[in-house]
């Protein structure tokens, strides 16, 4: 699958200057103490006791250098190597650090709160209570001027839109005496793909799974395909005339260009599954139902369709989310307009209605958009569909994607079968399935056990992928 790997829209990392933060010094109440040690020292004549008081006051000098200096003119950068990532895959995530001063740090610790769903490959990290999040940490020791990095492996197993960071730095002193930490707001954002398979993995038939192609098409002229000359009609695009065959035959000439027919499909996708008593939701048929619809956009584009998406969920966008709380707080404050109203309207702006396109940008668009799928449902799918009805291209194929289908939505697929549309359903879960309604036809995706097998599949699929990678490294250095 052709994917661009660039990150518009995601926040990108750059270099990041630590900000000095004085803070803590060696307390006062030690250098008067110390003082008055070497000053008695000097009246007693007690050498060894004024050559202590020496020492300890120049360790107690060196301590407070290193801890107002220590992360200054420190560097830091933690970059992702992709931020859009296949299921599945591995990213590295590359931390380096800088030190632009002339004082050494003997311990420099970093801990940057990393996904919980993305494991970090090898690596201890530490878990976090009741929190998505866990915290990776690092530990450095640096001369002056030097420039340190380490690598990490994100193992990206499970979809969805994720945060990298906030980070903080810990800076020490040589004796461990005082600590200085500051904190770095910075983010990084990575998409991970659903789970893209072949249809025959969900038991859908390999050719015409919905049906032949007996419905209508969009008939379109390809401008580029040009197979023949005709006489100028009256209303003919300027840009459709051939002037050197007009100048050659002293008639106005027009070109006739090649017909093309596309295909439309259009998926409903009922994203909000069966309720749980423990997480709320049902997190492997929602799953399965998104692999399902990222699979069967995947191959309807391969086979030259055009492809809508339309989800009665929102999407979760990191920065437009914070932007949102903003303006939530200004209206609380203000007492502008009723808070659930705002919190229903900025929701329904997220929700996903992108209209049919054969492009490899609506290829893209699609799995962006399934990637950041919430869990939540605004409005029921029926409602979805009743809004959308209208502006579905003729003769075009339907296919929902649910784990219930109610009277409502029974009624309303009968009536775009009796206009024209081909309409199949995809049950999710592992409950029987409805019966045949008015001629549409229903699949069975399965349940947990039809996840959890492709999960299994996936997995050994990446594992053959990266023996056989290694394999020919191997080779080449052989």
């Amino acid at each position: 699958m052709r994917m661009r790997r660039g990150n518009p829209g995601l926040t990108r990392y750059v270099w990041r200057r630590v900000p000095v933060n004085r803070g803590e010094h060696v307390s006062v109440r030690l250098y008067v103490f110390v003082a008055l040690v070497i000053l008695v020292s000097m009246i007693t004549h007690l050498i060894l006791l004024f050559v202590v008081g020496i020492l300890v006051l120049v360790l107690l000098i060196l301590v407070d250098i290193w801890a107002a200096y220590a992360l200054n003119g420190v560097r830091f950068k933690a970059q992702l190597s992709e931020n859009r990532v296949l299921f599945g895959e591995e990213a590295a995530l590359t931390i380096t650090i800088e030190n632009e001063k002339i004082l050494p740090l003997p311990v420099l610790e970093f801990t940057m709160l990393v996904p919980r769903a993305l494991p970090i490959k090898d690596q201890p990290v530490r878990k976090m209570m009741v929190t998505n999040t866990i915290e990776l940490e690092g530990m450095f020791s640096m001369s002056w001027y030097e420039r340190t990095t380490r690598t990490y492996t994100v193992q990206c197993q499970n979809r969805g839109v994720y945060t990298f960071g906030p980070i903080k730095l810990h800076g020490s002193d040589a004796f461990g005496f005082i600590n200085r930490t500051q904190a770095l707001k910075a983010e990084q954002h990575m998409l991970v793909y659903p789970l893209i398979v072949p249809l025959t993995s969900f038991s859908l038939p390999a050719q015409h799974p919905f049906g032949d192609h007996s419905t209508p098409r969009r008939l379109l002229e390809d401008p580029s395909r040009v197979i023949g000359l005709r006489d100028y009609v009256y209303g003919d695009n300027l840009r459709r005339i051939d002037w050197k065959a007009t100048a050659r035959t002293q008639q106005m000439q027009s070109k006739i260009y090649d017909a093309t027919t596309t295909y439309t499909l259009t998926i409903f996708l009922n994203s909000s599954m069966v309720m749980d008593s423990y997480y709320g939701i049902h997190p492997e048929l929602q799953e399965l139902a998104i692999s399902a619809a990222a699979s069967i956009a995947h191959w309807a584009i391969e086979e030259s369709y055009a492809v809508g998406l339309y989800t009665n969920t929102a999407m979760r966008m990191p920065d437009e989310e914070r932007n949102e709380q903003v303006n939530l707080r200004r209206e609380i404050d203000n007492h502008k307009g009723d808070i659930a109203t705002i919190i229903a309207e900025q929701m329904e702006r997220r929700r996903v209605h992108l209209s049919p396109s054969s492009s490899e940008e609506q290829r893209q668009r699609i799995l962006d958009t399934l990637a950041r799928l919430q869990t939540q449902g605004i409005t029921p799918i029926e409602e979805v569909l009743f809004a959308e009805r209208h502006r579905l291209p003729n003769g075009s194929t339907v296919v929902v994607i649910t784990n219930s289908v109610n009277e409502r939505l029974a009624e309303q697929l009968v009536q775009l079968r009796r206009n024209g549309y081909a309409v199949t359903i995809l049950f999710v879960g592992d409950n029987a399935i409805p019966p045949r309604i008015a001629g549409i036809k229903v699949y069975s995706l399965g349940g947990e056990q039809t996840w959890e097998r492709l999960l299994t599949t996936a997995s050994q699929h990446q594992q053959q992928k990266m023996l056989a990678s290694s394999t020919a490294v191997a080779g080449i250095q052989l």
